[in-house]
């Protein structure tokens, strides 16, 4: 705490006969006057002077007086600096401190009375603008908390404009399941079973770590979510959580920068550890439930219905290098006037349903024909 005989105060005060009381109560001071009447004015003095607490004389004119000391309590910048009202009798002591005062004084207390006073006040100050930065730097370090944490699956822009949203925050981790439409795929790597026999753990852990980072940079450039990283598999959803018209559309891109980029990836994993492997996308098109699943104690985000499910058994049904999707996606397409050239295969008929699914899939020079025994028999 600075000493008494150092402190910075700024007087909102009028000329009158209270100036000498002032004088005598705040000698040796750095003082600075300054009509309470010109607001403008008084904060721009603040920002000059710096003070460590603030006089204001009520005398000078109550109405204008108790506004000033209002207005210094709504602001962000003063609301922690000790305000003192003054005056020569006790009669608006009660506006004074319903005006936000921290001290209310009259001009007749002894000076040591009153500096005991303002030491006191200034030892409170100074524990609430601890506690306050505190607690900002305790908000700071959770935003970049959740910042970082949105950004394991969300794309950088879809991260921002969520965290600069309180309304999509909530609803991320603190609001019902959210029901809504989107465009889900899945991207199963193939042949991993074989390739886990082959290879030592530590050398799986390397590809895993390849393969991921390869489809989630290409997720987040076509602003799309990740929900879930399982085994050899990534489950990723578009239009969701934040709406996307084009969700569709950015799927079968995103689908087919993964079926190139992959290509050349497991390129270089058959000149490193001589194996072969493919990349197999499936995509849906259709109602979700977005939210919270899990327990008490863990709890993820993620996308769940039919129309994941789907998506599932069309990334297990394609054959390595190919990309199958439904006609409910393949009718938004066409609704946006999209071409993707894409081929109709037989109906996929899904064990528990009571019809067939029409699929399609898009020709890619990705395609490949591995045989995998009874590993691949079992992805498709």
């Amino acid at each position: 705490m600075a000493s008494t005989h150092a402190l910075r105060a700024v007087v909102a005060a009028d000329d009158s006969t209270n100036r000498a009381s002032l004088q005598r109560l705040t000698q040796s001071w750095e003082v600075a006057f300054t009509p309470p009447a010109a607001l403008d004015q008084f904060f721009t003095l603040l920002e000059a002077h710096r003070p460590d607490l603030i006089l204001v004389d009520v005398d000078a004119g109550p109405e204008l007086a108790l506004g000033l000391c209002r207005a210094l309590k709504a602001n962000p910048a003063t609301v922690n600096l000790p305000v003192i009202a003054m005056s020569r009798s006790g009669k608006s002591r009660l506006e004074a401190f319903e005006a936000g005062v921290d001290e209310f004084i009259t001009y007749q207390m002894q000076r040591d009375q009153f500096l005991v006073r303002v030491r006191a006040l200034l030892r409170v100050s100074i524990a609430r603008r601890q506690l306050a930065a505190s607690q900002l730097a305790e908000e700071v370090q959770r935003r970049e908390e959740i910042r970082a944490a949105f950004r394991r699956y969300l794309s950088p822009n879809l991260a921002d404009r969520i965290l600069a949203s309180p309304q999509l925050r909530d609803a991320m981790f603190a609001a019902p399941n959210t029901r809504t439409r989107a465009a889900v795929m899945f991207a199963d790597m193939r042949g991993f079973t074989s390739i886990s026999e082959q290879l030592t753990p530590s050398s799986v852990v390397e590809l895993l770590n390849e393969f991921f980072a390869l489809l989630t940079d290409i997720t987040f450039r076509n602003e799309g979510t990740v929900f879930n990283m399982a085994g050899d598999s990534l489950l990723i959803g578009f239009g969701v959580p934040l709406e996307q018209p084009d969700s569709a559309e950015r799927a079968v891109k995103t689908g087919r920068e993964m079926l190139t980029k992959f290509s050349s990836l497991a390129e270089s994993w058959r000149e490193r550890f001589q194996i072969q492997t493919g990349l197999g996308i499936g995509i849906n098109e259709g109602e979700v439930i977005a939210g919270n699943v899990g327990s008490p104690v863990y709890m993820n985000y993620t996308i769940i219905g039919d129309t994941v499910n789907v998506a599932s058994r069309l990334g297990q049904r394609a054959r390595a290098g190919e990309m199958l999707f439904s006609n409910a996606l393949k009718r938004s397409l066409d609704e946006c006037g999209v071409d993707v050239d894409a081929l109709a295969l037989p109906p996929l008929v899904l064990r528990g349903r009571s019809s067939p699914i029409d699929i399609f899939c898009v020709p890619t020079s990705q395609r490949l024909d591995l045989r995998f025994g009874e590993a691949l028999a079992a992805a498709h």
